[in-house]
């Protein structure tokens, strides 16, 4: 018989509540219903939280009872929203709050439905929550009795599967093919008939919102030309022998080049050898500018490097989109509500990567099939009127 670890379960649990925290955190602004919650930390971790409380009312009465977290109703017409700050953690809560953009109205511009702001438990009658959001208590006058081990209050894991605490999405079934997407196993991911060109950023696009599969048989995560971990130099090589390039390629490659230091003339050196293998194959892509880095400030000398590398892009290519500006507000800050709460590693890098969450990457999605509307009537208004010219 395979004996339980009673100190894994508890590391376990640490970590749990450490990363539950941060995607409460960070929604500061606009609060967290439980179901974004539920989402969001599915989409930072990887692990689905259900089968481990068993129902949502387990859950919220979990949450409750954690340290430094406390639900408010007030001004949300009965809506319950989630909100974390500690000592520790104050400062990250109070950069959020100062955020100009309205993360609530955003979601309600994506035609979210009602029910998903009104289907969260009421929390445990035995908490009383603070009347302010902005006012959190830190339980310094309410000291709890020992909590029993973390196995005991929930279902005991099953003996011949130790990994029960980091269930896989089993839910997650890729979509049906769009009438507007290239054929996969030629080009891989596309949008709009554009074939995808990225590292981490594009992938979790085309695995999540698009619906497309990884590629077996590869030490690290990729699809198409969606590489965990690409960069500038490795995009050029995969270009020149990638059987299959699209006439129309969306590009967004550097961030990686970025989060490893490589310096400002190898990144330009690198990009320009990228277009040439491109022009090679009588292709012209279309590139993106680079979002800002969420995992430094808006002074570090990263950041310098981002925006000299952005500036490049707007001079090289005539057919580009300026991707950056939909990350920042008006004052140029980071929109931080459109990034996971914090980094974590992915299969292609060895630096960590703070990438778009769920309300991001359907943000960039919105912007870019605007951004390529608008190019194809562009296109289509210009055609007619050399058509015009040649009869007149």
């Amino acid at each position: 018989m395979v004996q339980f670890d009673r100190s894994t379960c508890q590391e376990a649990e640490v970590e749990m509540v450490k990363q539950l925290r941060s995607v409460i955190i960070t929604r500061s602004k606009e609060g967290a219903t439980l179901e974004e919650i539920i989402d969001d930390y599915r989409e930072l971790t990887g692990d689905v939280l259900m089968p481990i409380f068993g129902s949502r009312q387990n859950f919220a009465n979990y949450l409750s009872r954690v340290d430094g977290v406390w639900c408010s109703t007030e001004g949300t017409d009965g809506v319950i929203l989630w909100y974390c700050s500690t000592p520790r953690t104050k400062h990250v809560v109070e950069m959020i709050q100062e955020q100009k953009s309205n993360v609530r109205a955003v979601r309600n511009h994506q035609n979210c439905a009602p029910s998903d702001y009104t289907v969260d438990p009421p929390p445990a009658k035995d908490y009383n929550p603070p009347l302010r959001p902005d006012c959190p208590k830190f339980f310094k006058d309410n000291v709890r009795p020992p909590r029993k081990p973390f196995q005991n209050r929930y279902k005991q894991p099953n003996p011949t599967k130790e990994r029960r605490w980091r269930p896989h999405n089993r839910s997650y079934r890729p979509k049906r093919p769009r009438a507007d997407e290239l054929d996969f196993s030629m080009y891989g991911p596309s949008l709009h008939k554009h074939q995808l060109m990225g590292d981490d950023f594009f992938l979790s696009i085309a695995k999540w919102e698009l619906g497309y599969s990884f590629d077996r048989g590869h030490s690290i995560a990729m699809s198409g030309l969606c590489i965990s971990g690409l960069t500038l130099a490795e995009a050029a090589k995969r270009v020149e022998r990638a059987p299959y390039i699209a006439s129309q390629v969306l590009v967004n490659v550097g961030t990686v080049d970025l989060l490893h230091g490589r310096q400002m003339i190898d990144l330009l050196h690198d990009f320009d050898m990228l277009m040439a293998r491109f022009r090679d194959r009588n292709v012209e892509p279309l590139v993106t500018t680079l979002a800002p880095i969420a995992n430094a400030g808006g002074c570090s000398p990263m950041q310098y490097r981002l925006r000299k590398f952005n500036e490049y892009i707007r001079i090289k290519c005539r057919n580009y989109i300026d991707l950056g500006r939909y990350f920042q507000n008006d004052d140029g800050s980071v929109r931080f509500e459109c990034y996971q709460p914090g980094p974590r590693k992915v299969t292609g890098s060895i630096m960590p990567h703070v990438l778009w969450n769920k309300l991001g990457r359907n943000h960039l999605l919105l912007e870019l099939g605007n951004d390529l509307a608008n190019r194809i009537c562009e296109a289509y208004f210009w055609r007619n009127v050399d058509e015009a010219t040649l009869v007149y």
